[in-house]
């Protein structure tokens, strides 16, 4: 009676190994290794700004080995929603936005690269963000409306960088927004012996 369970245990072991051993080596499917950002397209690197002037912005990246094509993002605030405004061909690597471009504005812009398989697209993945403004053609001073902070990025959210006191003089790089869609001016200023620049809301200068 003792053999006859020690018998059906050890089949029970036995069967039990077999099926781990069978589930290790069964092979993956090929749709799986279909996963943004491996599976052959590479990401796009040195994306970088070229001339800018009031009404346009010229970007470019350099070319991605295999790729399909390219698809350009952009965004009016650092933490906002992309918006994709052109799919490029595979001989691309540089665009010319001169649409919806205001003068002296901020803008932050994102690519990647696609390839064309047999079971669809397969996309890798985005480029570092590049951060960019159109050409402001006037030059535009602002002062504190009261002691204010200047932040490293548009945002309440952001480190603050200094406070300047009430009064002090600004010079305007350009315009940008937070991603409520509120006003903010990106500046330079010098406080005590030194430059600084950052972000202020548009509506706590004057």
């Amino acid at each position: 009676m003792r053999r006859e369970k020690r018998s059906r245990k050890m089949i029970c072991q036995v069967i039990a190994l077999c099926l781990m051993v069978c589930t290790l080596i069964v092979p993956v499917p090929a749709s799986a290794n279909v996963i943004q950002g491996q599976t052959g397209v590479g990401q796009v690197q040195g994306l970088k700004a070229g001339i800018c002037k009031a009404n346009s912005i010229n970007i470019r990246w350099h070319q991605v080995s295999g790729a399909s094509g390219y698809q350009v993002y952009r965004c009016e605030a650092r933490n906002g929603k992309y918006v994709r405004l052109r799919e490029i061909g595979p001989g691309g690597y540089a665009f010319l936005n001169n649409k919806n471009v205001a003068m002296g504005t901020e803008y932050f812009y994102k690519v990647r690269a696609f390839k064309k398989t047999s079971k669809g697209r397969v996309y890798g993945k985005y480029s570092k963000i590049l951060r960019v403004n159109s050409l402001q053609t006037r030059s535009m001073k602002v002062r504190a409306k009261f002691n204010v902070n200047v932040r490293k990025y548009a945002g309440t959210s952001y480190d603050r960088l200094i406070t300047v006191p009430k009064g002090t003089k600004m010079t305007v790089l350009c315009t940008s927004k937070d991603k409520t869609g509120a006003k903010w001016y990106r500046v330079k200023v010098s406080l005590n012996k030194k430059s600084y620049k950052g972000y202020v809301r548009s509506d706590l200068v004057r």
